[in-house]
């Protein structure tokens, strides 16, 4: 199970990682912005609102402290009609008031003015049902819902003095006390609600938030002209990348600045003229190297076809004239005509070890008749070599007329390889050699049904096979293109294709 967990972590953290870069600095800028943004929203949010309530309550204290001095000595003259003036002159001076309520040390109402607030709270409303008695009916007919009941009330320490607050439908209501005077310990409670509060606190919330949205926007722009700052010199760095590995040496990396990516980008290029003037280098040396193989091969060819001709004519003619020699001497001594029928036996022998070894050098037919012929009649030879046959077919149009030499030559040199292999390495069964001319190409297929081998091990070994390497370089040598397929106990298949257009070109 925790192995599991580690696997999809890696996983996610490793999908994350792999998103592109242009996602990964957008998504950063807009987090960041949104982040520092949200937190100083919140942050200025709070602290106006704890400012402001503040100041709110302050005033409220003001305002119920002076109200207190100016009613001290009409209470204490007990002239509670100029006492509801009063607080009826302050409730309209100041239009945030909700309500003014002066209270006796019993806890009954003294004033509320000259109208009862509806929005006092809910212990000035009902209590024992004998608050206002005085001067007001019953306090029935106020309308008291659980809309106007208290919330769970939050002090705010003003000074040496104390404010509650409480929610009632038309917002949030700081109520105040203050101490009318020392004899009678009167005290009033004034109500203020907070619309204004509220109506400036949304105007600047709302300020704050597009001004938020300003910032996001201006975050996102910045991380925009960023993403796009690095990576398109990345890109073009990657295009250029592809390029050089598809073999184009000549792409070079734009170069955008000299930061970072910029130097890395003048180091790509410094590398990609490296490669080339090293690939010149290599292709001036290979074509140095195939036009010397060439020459080997042609040199060898020459070599062998000299071989093969001296082998015929001389040496194949004087066994002859030795042979014909034996047995004229043979019919003027005709005593002795047994003691030399072993000589001519071993002679004879000789005659036909020669032209074998002639045929094997260079076969007089592939000069004279081409490569078909002598195919047809390499394979007749070989096939005695082997318990069957090996099958061979020619397949071309019937206008087609000959090779060029060099083409003629490899091809037979690698059918000679391939059915060599055959005798040697291959314990097959059945074998076929097919000569395929289509258009402007030749296809050579040498295939067998033996054991076959695994080609990468092979020519990765410490000692690949001469002969597959003779192979790719004489097919090499005539731009062609050769291919194993084998596999062990599968059987093996060589495949050689030769342009005819390339040979055409380099005529």
């Amino acid at each position: 199970m925790f192995n599991a967990c580690r696997q999809i972590i890696a996983r996610l953290v490793w999908l994350a990682l792999s998103v592109p870069i242009f996602l990964k600095v957008l998504g950063i800028g807009f987090l960041v912005t949104l982040l520092f943004g949200g937190v100083a929203f919140h942050q200025i949010s709070v602290g106006m609102f704890h400012t402001h309530y503040q100041v709110h309550g302050e005033t409220a204290l003001s305002i119920a402290t002076a109200l207190a001095d100016r009613i001290a000595p009409l209470l204490i003259e007990k002239q509670i009609a100029d006492v509801d003036r009063e607080l009826t002159n302050t409730m309209n001076a100041f239009p945030d008031v909700r309500y003014i309520i002066v209270q006796a040390p019993d806890r009954q109402i003294v004033s509320h003015g000259f109208a009862f607030p509806q929005e006092a709270p809910a212990d000035l409303l009902i209590n024992n049902k004998n608050l206002c008695m005085g001067c007001h009916a019953d306090p029935k007919s106020f309308e008291v819902t659980t809309g106007l009941m208290d919330v769970p009330a939050r002090k705010l320490k003003l000074g040496t003095r104390r404010i509650r607050a409480y929610q009632r439908r038309e917002g949030l209501i700081l109520e105040a006390w203050a101490s009318v005077n020392d004899t009678r310990q009167d005290i009033i409670r004034l109500g203020v609600g907070d619309r204004i509060i509220a109506k400036e606190i949304t105007s600047i919330s709302r300020s704050l938030f597009w001004s938020l949205a300003l910032c996001v926007a201006v975050g996102l722009s910045l991380a925009l002209i960023l993403t796009y700052a690095i990576v398109r010199p990345v890109h073009n760095l990657l295009q250029a990348t592809n390029q050089i590995r598809e073999g184009n040496f000549q792409a070079r990396a734009d170069v955008f600045s000299q930061d970072e990516i910029g130097q890395l980008s003048l180091a790509f290029n410094q590398m990609a003229e490296g490669l080339e003037s090293y690939r010149e280098k290599v292709r001036e040396k290979e074509a140095i190297r195939q036009s010397l193989l060439a020459r080997i091969v042609e040199v060898q060819e020459e070599e062998r076809k000299s071989i093969a001709r001296e082998l015929h004519d001389q040496l194949g003619q004087s066994l002859s004239t030795t042979l014909l020699s034996i047995e004229a001497a043979c019919k003027e001594l005709p005593l002795h005509a047994d003691r030399f029928n072993n000589v001519k036996n071993g002679i004879r022998e000789m005659i036909d070890e020669v032209r074998r070894i002639a045929w094997h050098a260079r076969p007089s037919i592939l000069d004279d008749y081409g490569l078909d012929q002598a195919l047809a009649r390499y394979t007749q030879e070989i096939s005695k070599l082997l318990p069957f046959k090996i099958d061979y077919q020619y397949v071309a149009r019937d206008e087609a007329g000959r090779l060029p030499n060099p083409i003629e030559v490899t091809l037979y040199r690698i059918a000679q390889e391939g059915c060599t292999n055959i005798i040697r390495h291959a314990r097959a069964t059945q074998a076929s050699l097919i000569l395929l001319r289509h258009g402007h190409e030749v296809h050579l297929v040498i295939e067998d049904d033996g054991c076959g081998f695994d080609v990468p091990a092979l020519e990765k070994g410490s000692r690949p096979p001469l002969g597959l390497l003779g192979i790719r370089e004489r097919v090499a040598l005539i731009g062609g293109e050769f291919t194993v397929d084998s596999a062990p106990g599968k059987g093996t298949t060589l495949r050689v294709r030769i342009s005819l257009e390339n040979e055409r070109d380099g005529g």
